[in-house]
């Protein structure tokens, strides 16, 4: 009997290496900006949370990191979205998991246009019945609706959108702190993938709600969920 009737993914860092395009664009918004660059610790921060949300902590204002937002999707749709590539035994694993009946979806803090690129270029999309990514544009949802900016935000829309009923039993499989306190925040299950770009104590500091489960390659994850 699987252990899990429904398993979201992060994007970056769980199912694709996307570390090197992501950093590229970064750069390229400190260069156009006339900013001083960070340091390589304070840009592997980007990696993970809203684009918008990382730009305010290095202190841009709000108008500044809207043109930084600007800036960045800019140069990742012309160039950094192609720096992905899907880490080894990722197919293997989703294949295996929705042989078992295990439904799966996308959440990521990526921008929606962005996530639904990127899982469509990594060969992924047959997988998963929903891709949930950010929509928010300039304090508006694209399209209308509700806005997913966090996390919690995007983790809540897949949910309600693959119709979730009180006996299914979820889990979030992510690579930093924003998986795990949004799996915290949905009161979900949290697997921790040690092979993205975040830390097991960053994990281990956020999912407050109960005890993590952490794993070194794709091939683990199966394990936990089937």
């Amino acid at each position: 009997m699987k252990k899990y009737d429904i398993a979201l993914f992060d994007l970056d860092g769980t199912l694709s290496e996307s570390g090197e395009g992501i950093l590229d664009c970064v750069r390229m918004i400190f260069r156009d900006m006339n900013r001083p660059l960070p340091d390589e610790s304070s840009l592997a921060a980007f990696i993970g949370p809203p684009m918008y949300d990382s730009l305010r902590r290095c202190g841009f204002d709000h108008e500044d990191a809207q043109k930084g937002v600007a800036i960045y999707k800019s140069h990742f749709i012309s160039h950094g979205i192609y720096k992905n590539k899907v880490y080894d035994g990722i197919p293997e694993l989703l294949r295996k998991l929705r042989d078992n009946g295990v439904r799966l979806g996308v959440a990521s803090t990526k921008y929606q246009k962005f996530t639904d690129r990127i899982i469509g270029m990594l060969g992924l999309s047959e997988y998963f019945d929903i891709t949930g990514g950010c929509n928010a544009i300039n304090g508006e949802a694209e399209g209308g609706g509700e806005i997913r900016r966090t996390k919690t935000d995007v983790m809540n829309y897949v949910i309600r959108s693959m119709k979730k009923s009180d006996s299914d039993r979820v889990v979030m499989i992510g690579d930093t702190r924003y998986d795990a306190e949004g799996a915290c925040a949905v009161g979900c299950d949290f697997i921790g993938c040690l092979f993205g770009y975040g830390s097991r104590e960053e994990m281990i500091s956020r999912y407050t709600c109960g005890t993590p489960v952490f794993v070194d390659s794709p091939a683990e994850i199966a394990g936990h969920i089937v």
